[in-house]
């Protein structure tokens, strides 16, 4: 989330969004099956709390590992990362302990397309791709849920800055 102290004098925040929720559909379901593998585990093959102690901690420890590595960590991932569209700028923001950020100013911005799988086609994302003028020419963002709607958004804040321009010139 873009702290409002971030933000210019008479910028305002369009949408900000994380990846769409594909992205941490199987880490939800792997943490899902483990909690139930191990209640299982522990409820009907290894019942006897004093004799199958270390069992027992072994498998918990050994799903907490495997819960953490492959399924919470991908749902910090996702939630720590976001992509802004303000009236001004895009603003992609990545990463957890330490962070990568673009800003893409919007005056910079030529041309937005998208690119979709026939899952994304399904689920109603895809990956939003901004073409800007200057060295980095192309900024993909990927698995963009509603990828319609924003690039409609992202036109629409293109044309209004694009517009002022051409009056002032006339």
């Amino acid at each position: 989330m873009v702290k409002e102290s971030m933000l210019a004098n008479g910028e305002r925040v369009i949408f900000e969004a994380h990846s769409h929720w594909k992205n941490i559909f199987w880490p939800v379901v792997l943490l899902v099956a483990l909690a139930g593998l191990v209640t299982v585990t522990l409820l009907e093959w290894l019942p006897d709390t004093e004799d199958q102690a270390v069992a027992r901690w072994a498998v918990v420890a050994v799903a907490g590992l495997l819960g953490i590595a492959f399924g919470l960590w991908p749902i910090v991932v996702w939630l720590a990362s976001q992509d802004t569209l303000t009236t001004r700028r895009l603003i992609s923001r990545r990463g957890v302990f330490s962070r990568e950020g673009r800003d893409i100013p919007i005056d910079r911005v030529q041309a937005v397309s998208y690119r979709r799988t026939l899952l994304d086609r399904i689920l109603g994302c895809g990956t939003l791709i901004v073409q800007t003028a200057g060295e980095t020419s192309d900024v993909e963002l990927d698995d963009v849920a509603h990828i319609e709607r924003r690039l409609l958004q992202v036109q629409e804040i293109i044309l209004e800055e694009e517009i002022p321009a051409e009056d002032e010139a006339n």
